[in-house]
């Protein structure tokens, strides 16, 4: 009598020893295969996530520089509106070489259509001429010193070139920190295949410390 010395498995009926039927072994390559293509999987959403987040801070902070010159042309418009009030009040004492109308017209169309600071600056730089002498012609002339209508116009006009200081300060902040952002690295790959480029910076003019020449006649 032959006796059998293998022992049955007893989950699967096989002998001890032998995999079971339905099992399969992968290759080591395989494995490896697969972690690889994780990995691959892994770093594409990071890229994925690096590029389009990076997009998405550069147009909000895009958007912050939009809004803050929006503001900056609103308050050069209410700077103009005062002009034709100045200009009336000291018609008397003050002649200038071109309709300041029309120097106020030309601002007014100058500024809506303004893409950079440069051509708010040019557009504007008649009337900034035309304030300057004003403040000359004021402070030398005792009748319009002592006029209480003179004297609330350049109170408003202060206060107007304060709003401009402020508001071309807060550009500048914004356009800072849009034009840090997309020069830090891999901001700048991500700038320049989105056509994300450098803001303009609002700046002291050539001159800018000396008032303005104007030819102006007093008749005192």
């Amino acid at each position: 009598m032959v006796v059998n010395n293998q022992i049955p498995n007893q989950a699967s009926g096989q002998p001890a020893g032998q995999a079971p039927a339905g099992a399969r072994r992968f290759p080591a390559g395989c494995i490896g295969g697969i972690i690889a293509a994780v990995v691959v999987l892994i770093l594409a959403i990071i890229a994925v996530s690096v590029i389009f987040g990076g997009r998405n801070n550069m147009v909000t902070k895009e958007t912050t520089v939009q809004t803050a010159w929006a503001q900056v042309q609103n308050v050069y418009q209410r700077r103009l509106d005062l002009v034709p009030n100045l200009a009336e009040a000291t018609k008397a004492y003050m002649k200038l070489e071109k309709d300041i109308f029309k120097s106020i017209a030309d601002a007014r169309a100058g500024i809506s259509s303004a893409q950079s600071p440069a051509d708010l600056e040019s557009a504007t730089q008649p009337i900034t001429s035309f304030l300057s002498a004003l403040r000359v012609v004021v402070e030398d002339t005792p009748e319009l010193k002592s006029s209480d209508v003179v004297r609330d116009l350049m109170t408003q006009l202060e206060g107007t070139e304060n709003r401009v200081a402020v508001e071309r300060m807060r550009y500048n902040e914004a356009v800072q920190s849009y034009n840090t952002y997309i020069r830090l690295f891999p901001n700048n790959l991500v700038a320049g295949m989105f056509g994300f480029t450098a803001k303009e910076f609002f700046e002291a003019q050539p001159g800018a410390e000396t008032a303005p020449s104007i030819n102006l006649d007093s008749n005192k």
